[in-house]
């Protein structure tokens, strides 16, 4: 199986990197931070901008089996990246023809009524409104 992972040079992406690989799956992994991304055999490190539109980042997923948003901008780039970044990728799976896409979320992002007004997620609401409006797709 063939499976790109965007984001990959984050901490998330390394272990889901690591566990695919284990499994036999050959993995294509995106960042901006090329160089940054965990160095195992299977592992084809790729430049991944998800500022780019729809259509080129479909150019990065021809034959692809799946499809894994790990990337995040850890609060400095939430619209572009964490959520528009998102949509825009699964846009160029489905034009790649890609069947399966995962994204990586947070607890009850889906639900807003978990976390809209609480104490404990004021700091991360920003993020967990890109994380809601990426579910919803």
């Amino acid at each position: 199986m063939k499976v790109f992972i965007a984001g990959g040079s984050g901490r998330v992406a390394a272990a889901v990197i690591q566990e695919l690989v284990n499994q036999g799956q050959q993995v294509y992994a995106g960042s901006r931070h090329k160089d940054a991304i965990v160095k195992l055999p299977g592992v084809t490190p790729l430049s991944l901008d998800l500022h780019a539109s729809p259509s080129e980042l479909a150019k990065l997923l021809p034959g692809m089996d799946a499809v894994y948003f790990l990337a995040g901008s850890r609060g400095k780039d939430l619209l572009q990246t964490d959520a528009f970044g998102a949509v825009k990728l699964i846009q160029a799976a489905e034009m790649a023809g890609v069947k399966r896409y995962i994204q990586l979320s947070s607890i009850f992002a889906a639900d807003p009524d978990k976390w809209q007004g609480k104490a404990e997620f004021a700091s991360l609401t920003d993020y967990y409104i890109a994380k809601y409006f990426v579910s919803t797709q």
